[in-house]
């Protein structure tokens, strides 16, 4: 494979690299912007890039291991962290309040006799025992 930055050869190591960091560059940008299905829909080519550069360490020779390009790649992993951890809190408060609309939200009366739908009262007593 030919480093397209340098015209030299790449290595699959490096090319493994490439592949997670700019999926990860577009992961981190789409959670920066709140675009959580486009993050979302980059689990599974994330995962594929990962698995890709685990085969590629493997399979590498000792010493072969880009040291600045990995430490780069481990930067936007823990961006990546970072943004994933506050996707998660953001949509954790966005299922709470949806859940506590759902709480508030007008009751559904219950049927009294003969099928009818009940009365629904407010006088102190049905208050008192509704609370």
């Amino acid at each position: 494979m030919t480093d397209r930055k340098s015209g030299a050869d790449s290595s699959p190591m490096q090319e493994a690299i490439r592949r997670l960091s700019a999926l990860l560059t577009e992961e981190n940008a789409a959670l920066e912007s709140m675009d959580f299905a486009r993050a979302g829909s980059l689990l599974a080519p994330k995962h594929d890039a990962a698995n890709a550069l685990a085969s590629a360490w493997r399979a590498a020779e000792p010493g072969s291991i880009p040291t600045t390009e990995m430490h780069d790649l481990g930067r936007l992993a823990e961006e990546n962290r970072q943004l994933l951890k506050r996707a998660m809190r953001v949509q954790s408060r966005v299922l709470d309040l949806v859940a506590k609309a759902a709480r508030s939200g007008p009751q559904a009366g219950g049927y009294g006799s003969a099928g009818k739908p009940a009365k629904r009262t407010t006088d102190a007593h049905s208050f008192k025992a509704r609370a």
